[in-house]
């Protein structure tokens, strides 16, 4: 017995003994390589919210460089920020966190030239409204397809809690070119049908952060959605129109069935996203997956009667440090779906095919993505601008699967409902972002996409606020 219990003593000498956890008694949020300067435009407590740390919490130096990383990766500061403590002498330390602030704000001007649309606008962008972290967005454009006003509002943490929010207006004048329905794999659908949406929208949003990235919200809004102008395009005939214009005045807007009847659309969406994404001066890593369900509310009063569900995925890797992999991709599927609600393939979300060329109640697809570091030069007086390219390539099935349940509400053409290989449709292209590193927006997208079905290239360029 008294040999196990001094074999006992002697192992207990060689364990070393956890050390007392301390505790964070107190938190300094200083400007980062400015003592005494004043403190940053960010709030103290927004700094504090976004370091996931808090007065009474146990600390250990383990947790700092995962801190560095939440504060690095907010996109609100330049340089590395500095994180470190000090013992206080009665048991507690005091933990500083220098950051410094970049520029949060641009007003720039935009332009952009793609297929069926050209035109520009100028936008404002805040990154850091009343130093809390909050986005504000205004940007209004003219163009020959899509003319718009749009404002949003988001708060990501209210009062620095889990809660965040969002109030978002949407106003837009837009010319829509419908295409024939394709009927064969290799396949480039001719214009039929041209009119022009009045589409005005008002929407918010309420939320939760259950857990770290998991975020579960709903969304109410509320648009009033009528049409006019509507004429045949040159491409139109009896087989892909449904209309014979010997036998009627096809230049009469009077004879043209508008693709949908025009009405007020309340809805209801509620979402369930985990994010995990983190951005580095342009360089992406991490994963969002996301599942949601949209359903019309009748009883506020919309004309309309459908649902749309449907989940996403992105996934980031960073490769050779400031090299990236990025993978996205999506499955989905709605019921009734009036007109403006429709889902569309083609242009910026399949570079390679001309802008909503295909359209449907489902849809499946994704893009992959390897963007590089291309040069890096210094703007005077701006500061370091970087230029990095990307290969890519696009893919969706996008169809119709069911439209005898909506013709009350929805003019469509004929053959609609597309089977086999037909709806499938692929791109491959390269490509160009310009970055100004303290502000982290690309200032200037150029894409080359070519349609591997159609045989065809597509050029789209935008410069200004391209995001």
């Amino acid at each position: 017995m008294r040999i196990a219990v001094a074999l006992f003593a002697i192992v207990l000498a060689f364990v070393p003994l956890e050390a007392a956890a301390e505790t964070i008694k107190e938190i300094k949020v200083e400007r980062l390589g400015s003592p005494g300067a004043p403190p940053p435009k960010t709030s103290p407590e927004t700094i504090i919210y976004i370091a996931r740390i808090d007065v009474g919490d146990d600390w250990n130096e383990g947790m700092v460089g995962d801190i560095k990383t939440r504060l690095n990766t907010s996109g609100l500061f330049k340089g590395e920020a500095n994180v470190f403590s000090e013992a206080m002498g009665d048991g507690g330390v005091r933990v500083y966190l220098q950051v410094d602030d970049k520029h949060s704000w641009i007003i720039a001007p935009a332009f952009y030239n793609q297929p069926t649309n050209v035109g520009g606008g100028v936008g404002y962008g805040e990154n850091n409204l009343f130093g809390k972290n909050q986005k504000l967005l205004l940007y209004g454009q003219v163009a020959t397809g899509d003319t718009f006003l749009i404002g949003a509002w988001v708060v990501p943490a209210i009062n620095d809690t889990r809660l965040y929010s969002q109030l978002d207006l949407y106003l837009r004048s837009s010319r829509n070119i419908e295409y024939a329905s394709p009927t064969k794999y290799l396949d480039d659908p001719v214009a039929v049908r041209q009119s022009r949406i009045h589409y005005f929208n008002i929407g918010g949003k309420l939320g939760i952060e259950l857990y770290r990235g998991l975020k579960l919200d709903t969304r109410l809004r509320a648009a009033k959605v009528s049409y006019l102008d509507l004429e045949l395009l040159p491409g139109a005939t009896l087989a892909n129109s449904g209309i014979d214009c010997g036998m009627i005045d096809c230049t009469n807007p009077a004879n043209i069935p508008a693709p949908s009847v025009d009405g007020n659309d309340v809805s209801s969406e509620t979402s369930l996203t985990i994010d995990r994404r983190a951005s580095y001066y342009g360089v992406q890593e991490g994963y969002r997956y996301s599942a949601s369900f949209e359903t019309s509310v009748e009883g506020l009063g919309s004309d309309f009667r459908y649902y749309l569900a449907g989940v996403s995925l992105f996934r980031a890797t960073k490769v050779l440090d400031r090299h990236n992999f990025i993978v996205k991709g999506q499955v989905q599927y709605g019921s009734r779906l009036p007109f403006h609600q429709e889902l569309r393939t083609g242009g910026t979300s399949m570079r390679g095919w001309l802008n909503d060329q295909f359209r449907g109640n489902f849809r499946a697809g994704g893009n992959i993505e390897y963007h590089f570091p291309f040069l890096g030069i210094r703007l005077p007086g701006v500061g370091p601008m970087a230029i990095r390219g990307l290969l890519f390539g696009d893919a969706a099935y996008t169809t119709f699967t069911k439209t005898s349940d909506n013709l009350e509400a929805r003019g469509y053409l004929p053959g609609a409902q597309a089977r086999g290989l037909a709806p499938m449709k692929t791109s491959v292209g390269i490509g160009t972002r310009f970055f100004l590193r303290d502000i982290v927006l690309p200032l200037l997208g150029l894409d080359f996409g070519y349609g591997l079905e159609s045989g065809d290239y597509q050029v789209y360029l935008a410069i200004g606020l391209t995001d």
